[in-house]
């Protein structure tokens, strides 16, 4: 297995009428899909009332070999999840009204989604992963073993007299009165 692993997800985000003088509708993501359907970003599967939701589209989950740790914490939860990252619409952008926002990206490292949650920008949600993503991310882990811990080197005894330039100043000092 190399050093990355390229898997495509699709994302499932709900949007729920809300009591708010701000907003109407609140967005959240809540669910990934494995094996995503080749078709257009933002299509409704399912509606009800308030409540739709959308295929927002796909993502790669691009797994790196420096990431493994996270993965291994992400692993021994007690189940495993996606974080999906929605970003704001571009306002220039010709886009959908009733979409304010795209699909960022899926990650499976905590590390990544806490970076974007720190940042503040956009939504950012932890979903269940699905059955097929943990084994493959399962076998990634096991390809690639623990790195080796740093051992800070210790450094070698220096001798200070040894290494001084000389016994004399370099600026004689004058025994002249100043001005």
């Amino acid at each position: 297995m190399g050093k990355e692993l390229t898997i495509p997800v699709g994302a499932v985000v709900e949007r729920r009428r809300i009591d708010n003088p701000w907003a109407d509708w609140a967005w959240k993501p809540v669910a990934a899909l494995a094996d995503p359907p080749p078709s257009a970003s933002w299509r409704v599967l399912k509606a009800e009332g308030d409540v739709t939701q959308f295929f927002a589209g796909c993502a790669d989950l691009t797994l790196h070999r420096k990431l493994v740790e996270a993965y291994r914490i992400n692993l021994a939860g007690d189940e495993p999840m996606l974080w999906i990252v929605l970003a704001d619409a571009d306002a220039e952008a010709e886009t959908d009204p009733d979409q304010p926002y795209v699909l960022h990206m899926v990650t499976a490292s905590p590390y990544d989604a806490q970076d974007y949650l720190d940042s503040g920008d956009g939504i950012v949600e932890a979903v269940p992963m699905p059955e097929a993503i943990v084994a493959r991310l399962v076998a990634f882990v096991k390809a690639h073993p623990e790195e080796e811990v740093f051992k800070k080197r210790k450094r070698d005894r220096v001798d200070v007299e040894e290494h001084k330039f000389g016994n004399q100043p370099i600026f004689l000092r004058n025994d002249r009165p100043v001005k």
